[in-house]
């Protein structure tokens, strides 16, 4: 004869945390995270996020090394424009160009 052990309603009671819905808002926040690259710090790792141009623009800015997902920083910046650092290339924007560009801290 074989005897089991009731199971206890602490046993029962266990709490799943809900981690899809926590995953899909980590996402949302991610997505969120592109920032124009005028507004973005001096000094700090950026990776391109989004170029809102047209191809002639985005083609100009592959050509100097700037593809998505490009890691650059902003070494210097006089009003609008900006210093770049990409790799061991410094490029100079002027406000057209960074107003058009989204980029993320990495």
């Amino acid at each position: 004869m074989s005897q089991s052990q009731p199971a206890t309603p602490a046993a029962e009671a266990t709490v799943q945390p809900v981690r899809p819905q926590a995953e899909l808002m980590t996402r949302a926040v991610e997505a969120d995270s592109a920032i124009p690259l005028r507004e973005a710090p001096v000094g700090v790792p950026l990776r391109v996020h989004t170029l809102r141009a047209d191809k002639t623009l985005e083609k100009r800015l592959i050509s100097m090394g700037m593809p998505l997902g490009s890691e650059v920083e902003i070494v210097h910046r006089r009003g609008p424009s900006v210093v770049l650092a990409v790799g061991s290339s410094r490029i100079a924007l002027g406000s057209e160009m960074v107003r058009k560009i989204l980029v993320e801290v990495v």
